[in-house]
């Protein structure tokens, strides 16, 4: 029965081992990218907009147009006119104001046409070519590349966007998952304190207050790593959810080392992300756009000329019209003249929001200015942060071990030995919060000078 209880906690820890997934802090950001729907929608803006540079290029070229019709009229009445002798008047210019004196000897015998069903066809081809469009076409076509340059920066700070997330979800996870050996490195620590004290106790070395004290702390301990537990199953789940996996997955983080290095920063890092930052490059390449608009708004009023040719052809209608063919060549000008300063107050509108785009861009670039400094003095004390809490580590060792030898010697009691394990706990923990905190200012840093890639 024993061997059968054996094979059974084998085989779930095996498949508990082939459940779990492995995931390096790359992988995890490229599954993010892969997943998040910011990026999909980013990819169709690009796609959307690359569409646009090919649909105005294509107003450069001749277009070219047919059209087609069939009519058909049933049962049309006939067309008769009687005859009789013409009238007549005494000069052309009395006969072209009607007034007639009398009737002339010419006779008009009338006639009577024959109508019933008419049916005919026609159809015709045209072609036109723009010349000269006040530079409309080329304006038009400039804006929709700079458009498509814009669409791909807007990529690049959804993506970093994204890179914080899942670096933030991952090394969250890394964080709990110290906390969680912490908790259990402490529950062990104090369980065997409270066993010693046990032993103490039955032999009547010690009193049941000095048991009391050391037990209420390991009670404490161990619904903290009870809580810890929750936090990291939890933690999963949001790295789950930022990178498209199913929430109960059991993923697991193998980028576990933290490298921290100081002074790695170069000088010229605010001229880096005052270069690189999207959003940065995406309004200037808006004040770009601005100002091809101002020329698009000039090119309404300025001569517009374009060619053409058509050749149509019509079926001959019964026996009243012969069948037509005519080919026809066309060139046609546009001269604007006059439009009550119409053209003075657009271009107007379109210069002063060009302007407006400007003065954002520079108080963008304020704001940004600001938020690396920022961030870089943030990555500095994070550094410190480690040196002092290493040094508080070293220290927390260094007072439990000795206030362990003076407890078993009799020289210190139990509350002084509970507290010199409370603040190696809490040493121990900072130690893991400096690191976790190091690596987060470093991603947000890396973001702030625009250099959070893949």
């Amino acid at each position: 029965m024993k061997r059968i209880f054996s094979i059974l906690f084998l085989s779930l820890i095996v498949f508990q081992v082939i459940g779990q997934e492995k995931l390096s802090l790359k992988e995890s950001r490229a599954l993010a990218l892969e997943y998040n729907q910011k990026i999909k929608i980013a990819d169709q803006i690009i796609a959307e907009n690359q569409s646009n540079v090919k649909f105005a290029f294509t107003h450069f070229l001749p277009n070219f147009s047919a059209t087609g019709s069939y009519n058909y009229y049933h049962d049309i009445d006939d067309i008769s006119l009687s005859g009789g002798f013409l009238p007549t008047a005494s000069s052309e210019a009395e006969a072209s104001l009607g007034n007639y004196t009398g009737i002339s000897d010419v006779y008009f015998p009338g006639f009577n046409i024959e109508m019933g069903n008419i049916d005919y066809h026609s159809a015709s081809l045209q072609v036109e070519q723009p010349i000269y469009m006040g530079g409309k076409i080329r304006t038009a076509y400039a804006m929709s590349k700079l458009g498509s340059e814009i669409s791909i920066y807007n990529k690049k700070l959804q993506s970093s966007d994204v890179l914080l997330e899942t670096d933030q979800a991952y090394w969250n996870l890394v964080s709990v998952k110290e906390k969680v050996t912490l908790a259990k490195k402490y529950v062990a620590m104090l369980s065997t304190l409270v066993q010693d004290l046990q032993n103490a106790f039955d032999l009547e070395i010690t009193t049941k207050n000095e048991l009391l004290k050391a037990q209420v702390q390991l009670n404490q301990a161990r619904l903290n790593l009870f809580r810890i537990k929750n936090g990291y199953v939890l933690s999963k789940m949001a790295l789950c959810q930022v990178i498209g996996r199913d929430l109960m997955s059991d993923i697991v983080a193998v980028d576990t080392i933290i490298q921290v290095n100081e002074n790695t920063v170069q000088t010229d890092y605010m001229q880096k992300a005052l270069k690189n930052r999207p959003e940065l490059l995406m309004q200037a390449k808006q004040i770009e756009i601005s100002k091809e608009q101002v020329k698009f708004e000039r090119a309404e009023y300025l001569p517009q000329m374009g060619v053409g040719a058509s050749y149509s052809y019509m079926s001959k209608i019964n026996d009243l019209i012969g069948s037509t063919k005519i080919l026809a060549v066309q060139a046609k000008v546009s001269v604007p003249i006059f439009h009550w300063q119409e053209r003075k107050h657009k271009l107007a509108t379109a210069r002063f929001k060009s302007k407006q785009i400007e003065l954002e861009k520079d108080r963008t670039e304020d704001l940004i200015s600001l938020e690396v400094q920022q961030s870089y003095f943030n990555l500095q004390e994070a550094f410190q942060q480690i040196e002092l809490a290493k040094i508080s580590m070293d220290q927390a060792n260094e007072n439990v071990e000795l206030t362990k030898n003076s407890f078993y010697e009799g020289l210190a009691n139990t509350r002084e030995l509970l507290d010199a394990q409370t603040f190696w706990q809490k040493a121990y923990n900072e130690l893991i919060d400096s690191k976790i905190n190091y690596k987060l200012s470093e991603i947000k840093f890396l973001k702030s000078t625009g250099d959070l890639e893949i």
